[in-house]
């Protein structure tokens, strides 16, 4: 997990892991101001050098490679199955009839529509339109239609 508060104190404890490998560091108060001393001894003055040494001169932030000792992110933990419905996957579009510009297509989201009422596109003027879901229209209220094909 990521470091949220900046303001570290000495003392403090970091923890990383990389590569499969557990590292830490220890924020120190030298003459010089704060420090960030890796278990070799050797001393950064951020916690992205301190990071970056550690990655073999990786640039990196050290503020999400690091973290506070005891604040590091858990493994997720499996989650048991809910009893919610699962989504129909979604049909694909029903093509009812070539018009003189395209088709006429039933869409398949029908969720939210007035009872008895289905949604139909037009790819002639490209606008989608609501008709009787029991019947498949010949045209869109354009008039795109195969009898007018030059209808616009």
């Amino acid at each position: 997990m990521s470091i949220e508060n900046r303001d570290l104190k000495p003392g403090t404890k970091l923890v990383a892991r990389y590569k499969d490998q557990d590292y830490s560091a220890e924020v120190v108060e030298i003459e010089e101001g704060i420090r960030y001393r890796l278990e070799d001894g050797r001393e950064f003055k951020s916690p992205s050098s301190a990071g970056s040494a550690v990655m073999g001169g990786t640039a990196c932030n050290g503020w999400s490679f690091w973290s506070v000792a005891g604040e590091e992110a858990k493994a997720p933990e499996a989650k048991a199955p809910t009893a919610k419905a699962q989504k129909a996957p979604a049909k694909a579009a029903k093509r009812i009839g070539k018009n003189g510009n395209g088709l006429i297509e039933r869409l398949p989201d029908e969720e939210g529509l007035p009872e008895g009422q289905a949604k139909f596109f037009c790819s002639g003027c490209m606008d989608a339109f609501l008709a009787p879901a029991d019947i498949e229209p010949i045209g869109c209220p354009q008039g795109h239609s195969p009898e007018n094909q030059e209808a616009s």
